[in-house]
């Protein structure tokens, strides 16, 4: 498998390398982002922007503390949630859930 997706570095530095503290952490995104995910997806297809921002505005903070590089995509979705710009937010869609799918699999598999 190629290099690891996630950093651990913000949550290391936040916990002061508290190992159960970041396993929690390490659970609690295995457990909700998969969630978000399918209700992000579900107001990207129903063009509820209200409900895109909001979900793409409570995956944000997992996101950036687990170092993903999908952030600037899910701050673009975030955005456009709030907006009345008619861009095409699909394929920012598609990198998010790509680079999440793998993070899951590769955080699942070392934790």
């Amino acid at each position: 498998m190629k290099q690891r997706l996630y950093n651990l570095q913000k949550l290391i530095e936040l916990s002061d390398n508290d190992a159960d503290f970041i396993k929690d952490m390490v659970e609690m995104f295995i457990t909700e982002i998969p969630k978000d995910l399918e209700h992000l997806a579900v107001a990207i297809i129903d063009d509820d922007r209200e409900r895109v921002h909001e979900y793409a505005h409570k995956m944000k903070p997992s996101i950036d503390m687990f170092g993903l590089e999908c952030l600037s995509d899910i701050l673009i979705i975030e955005a456009w949630g709030k907006s009345n710009d008619e861009m095409d937010i699909k394929e920012h869609f598609m990198r998010v859930n790509q680079e999440l799918d793998m993070a899951l699999i590769q955080l699942k598999r070392d934790f």
